[in-house]
């Protein structure tokens, strides 16, 4: 029944939405988490982190709101390019959800904000597909991945994907690739003159291959909550992978597209390794895909009583772990 509810896309569907967040983040509002300590280098993050570390209400509260904002931004880019077969608010709950799985999470961190970034360079790389020469949207692509990377670090990685994309796309040349390299080296040339002009930057710039060399070092623990909603979830995301996948027959642009967010799928698993201390927060890069594909799925279905079901038990799973069981089982 509620997959035939969010199906539509209007006002009081989104107010369901937000009301959704509001009791999966309510613990956090009452007793709110810390924000995750930076590790360097991350300059962008850690003068958040310092101005905001010791007022956690307010962290949680941007954070809450960043999340919502990311919500319908989804929705509208998944509209926009046809990437879900009807103008569906869906999509919005489905991420919602998935990315207020961990007490953990319910707060600003360099992952969240980096998602922020990630839509930004999906916005950008999808309006480009029928525009191969749209070069300045290349070069914000490359731009907002160099930002993004200075507050949380191995999101660096993701300007491979960029380059994928012009693989993908069949439309790539040597002005899209200047223009993509330019737009990644302009934040750090400018972070560069600071720690010149502050007589850090030789100090600075070894901390880069300090941190990319160490790999699968993971100092927060996993805990069970973490196995069992991270289990669940996948089993959902590949029940709706394998359905989406052999679903109905697509335009080639609409393929492509979607080609586009399920290869941030692989660039979530590669940059992993280096997530260390975010690891427990890492995976959100990957929701947009995974609620793409399991929306996509959803509603292509004609019997949906057994996936609401098991949609209301992920959801009742994770608001219980949210208020009552994480403390118990941890």
């Amino acid at each position: 029944m509620f997959i035939k509810f969010f199906k539509s896309s209007f006002f009081i569907q989104y107010l369901v939405i937000g009301i959704t967040g509001l009791c999966l983040w309510f613990s956090a509002f009452l007793t709110p988490p810390g924000m995750p300590v930076p590790e360097e280098p991350t300059p962008l993050y850690s003068l958040l982190f310092n101005l905001l570390h010791n007022m956690p209400l307010l962290a949680t509260v941007v954070g809450f709101f960043l999340i919502l904002a990311e919500t319908y931004w989804l929705t509208r880019i998944l509209s926009l390019h046809e990437l879900v077969l009807k103008n569906s608010s869906l999509s919005a709950l489905v991420f919602l959800v998935m990315m207020s799985f961990l007490p953990e999470q319910l707060t600003l961190n360099p992952i969240n904000i980096a998602l922020a970034f990630m839509m930004l360079i999906l916005h950008h790389l999808l309006i480009s597909y029928n525009k191969p020469e749209h070069l300045d949207r290349i070069f914000a692509a490359g731009f907002f991945t160099a930002l993004a990377s200075m507050f949380y670090l191995p999101f660096i990685l993701w300007f491979v994907f960029v380059i994928v994309s012009f693989l993908v796309f069949r439309a790539g040349n040597w002005r899209a690739w200047m223009a993509a390299v330019i737009g990644l080296i302009t934040p750090f040339l400018y972070l560069a003159v600071w720690y010149l002009w502050h007589d850090e930057f030789i100090t600075r710039a070894l901390e880069f291959p300090a941190f990319f060399s160490r790999v699968m070092v993971f100092p927060n623990p996993f805990h069970t909550d973490f196995w069992i909603l991270s289990g669940f979830t996948l089993l959902m995301a590949l029940w709706g992978i394998f359905l989406f996948q052999g679903g109905p027959q697509k335009t080639v642009e609409v393929r492509v597209k979607t080609n586009i967010l399920l290869w941030t799928l692989v660039f979530t698993l590669l940059s992993f390794v280096f997530s260390r201390s975010m690891a427990i927060f890492h995976p959100a890069l990957a929701m947009p895909a995974l609620a793409m594909v399991i929306t996509g799925t959803l509603i292509g279905l004609k019997k949906t009583r057994v996936a609401e079901l098991i949609l209301m038990i992920y959801f009742l799973s994770v608001l219980l772990n949210n208020l009552f069981l994480h403390n118990l089982v941890n």
